[in-house]
């Protein structure tokens, strides 16, 4: 049976340590086979030097995430894939160092030379851990809130009683401490109401807004104000433009 043939039949999965494969027999044999081959992750330091690199430079993280390159995984986290991991691999077709194996690595090469980030998913280090590892680096650099340490807006938060922060509120503390990136339970308490603005008969007469803050307490007097501040502005406005008189 050839690689090539192999290659257009051949479904890849890539996890962290391992990649699998489910490969389309012929019309000999029309079983489907199942291929995997376990890969080294990357250790501790590599790890952390990888995290390391990408908070330092975020239009590196930005080119990973979109798979416009990433030459620095060479020297930080170079490709586990190497011939002998044919041999290693396992297949339900029985034989070692089968087709299917070979297969599975050249599909591998492929997709990890197009989709860099997947080649540190198969090393050990997922999108959703790379990620967390660099937010959470950078909330960690980020200078405390005015109001005090993160600390102290725990303990404050803590103080306004079992039900915890409004949405509003966490949404709040959570820009201010870096968190974003972390959307608790209250993500789902939040709604935003978006409706068009009233029709025209429902806005009153020319120059009366009050119908755009329907139920809104003294909505007229506020508006009566800034409109008469504005005029006011406006008239002083007009004379420091005047001509002096002769």
């Amino acid at each position: 049976m050839e690689t090539a043939g192999l290659a257009e039949g051949l479904r890849l999965e890539i996890e962290p340590g391992w990649l699998k494969g489910k490969a389309d027999g012929d019309i000999e044999s029309p079983e489907t086979y199942e291929v995997s081959v376990q890969v080294e992750k990357l250790d501790p330091a590599a790890r952390e030097a990888v995290l390391a690199y990408l908070e330092e430079d975020p239009q590196a993280l930005y080119r990973l995430l979109a798979d416009e390159g990433a030459p620095w995984l060479d020297e930080l986290a170079p490709s586990p894939l190497r011939g002998e991991l044919a041999a290693e691999a396992r297949c339900t077709c029985g034989r070692a160092a089968c087709a299917h194996a070979a297969a599975l690595l050249a599909a591998a090469a492929r997709r990890l030379a197009a989709e860099p980030l997947q080649q540190l998913t198969l090393l050990g280090l997922p999108r959703e851990a790379l990620l967390a590892g660099v937010f959470d680096a950078w909330a960690k650099a980020a200078p405390p809130p005015a109001g005090g340490s993160a600390a102290e807006s725990a303990a404050r938060a803590k103080e306004k009683g079992p039900s915890g922060p409004s949405p509003g509120e966490w949404v709040a503390e959570a820009a201010a401490e870096g968190r974003l990136h972390r959307p608790g339970p209250q993500l789902s308490e939040l709604a935003v109401q978006l409706s068009p603005p009233p029709p025209a008969d429902q806005l009153g007469p020319a120059g009366d807004w009050t119908g755009l803050l329907p139920g809104v307490r003294g909505a007229s007097k506020a508006l009566a104000l800034i409109a008469r501040g504005a005029a006011k502005q406006a008239d002083q406005k007009r004379r420091s433009l005047e001509p002096p008189s002769p």
